[in-house]
């Protein structure tokens, strides 16, 4: 898979995250779908604000999709950003 594959895999689920499709994941978008993916991670909104806030890149409380590769690639979404790999 080439790098342009991948950036446009990474856009589809950030889509998947990003409901409102307003180029942001708030705290409640992160929850919503964590939750349908049955995944343990973020069950609390204290865990989905930390979560957030690790890579809030411009401090608004949301991720951006700069902010949201960085979460993907990290160890606690390995699994998760795996299964969005064609």
């Amino acid at each position: 898979m080439d790098e342009r594959d991948e950036e446009e895999d990474m856009w589809e689920a950030f889509n998947v995250f990003d409901q409102n499709r307003d180029g942001s994941i708030t705290v409640e978008e992160l929850r919503l779908v964590l939750a349908f993916l049955g995944l343990k991670q973020g069950r609390t909104i204290e865990a989905r604000k930390r979560m957030t806030k690790k890579v809030d890149v411009d401090s608004d409380g949301m991720v951006n999709f700069k902010g949201f590769k960085q979460m993907m690639e990290s160890d606690s979404f390995a699994g998760l950003s795996s299964s969005y790999k064609r």
